[in-house]
């Protein structure tokens, strides 16, 4: 496998892809697109029994992507799902600042605020849940 090739396959296998075809000059990648979270509240508030659980099995079903790479002399070609691969290497830099800060300062110093939003809506569903049932 040709250097710059296998760099860039590492990269990606950094952010979460996993290698499908491999050959010298060419390679294919797997991975998923990311949960929506607000879109599965808002299934599980409006369809409460079933509306969680067809939405799992939709996003399983739809959220394969894939990337092509291709290396033609010491240049990669990449195609398929790039506006995913964009948006890992964009929140990279954020993601790894974050994880230094949770190692600075604690899980709880530096998630709080997501935590706490969780709960609330968790709780807020609870209740929707107890009020209209």
């Amino acid at each position: 496998m040709q250097t710059a090739l296998a760099k860039r396959i590492d990269e990606l296998v950094e952010c979460g892809w996993e290698p499908h075809t491999t050959t010298e000059t060419s390679a294919a990648l797997f991975g998923r697109r990311p949960f929506s979270w607000w879109l599965f509240l808002f299934v599980v508030i409006f369809f409460p029994f079933f509306g969680g659980i067809l939405y799992l099995i939709f996003w399983l079903a739809t959220s394969r992507a894939t990337v092509f790479l291709h290396q033609d002399g010491e240049q990669v070609h990449e195609a398929g799902d790039l506006w995913l691969v964009r948006l890992q290497e964009a929140r990279r830099e954020a993601l790894i600042e974050e994880q230094r800060q949770i190692k600075e300062r604690g899980f709880l110093a530096v998630m709080w605020p997501q935590l706490l939003a969780y709960l609330v809506l968790l709780f807020l569903w609870i209740w929707l849940l107890r009020r209209f049932w």
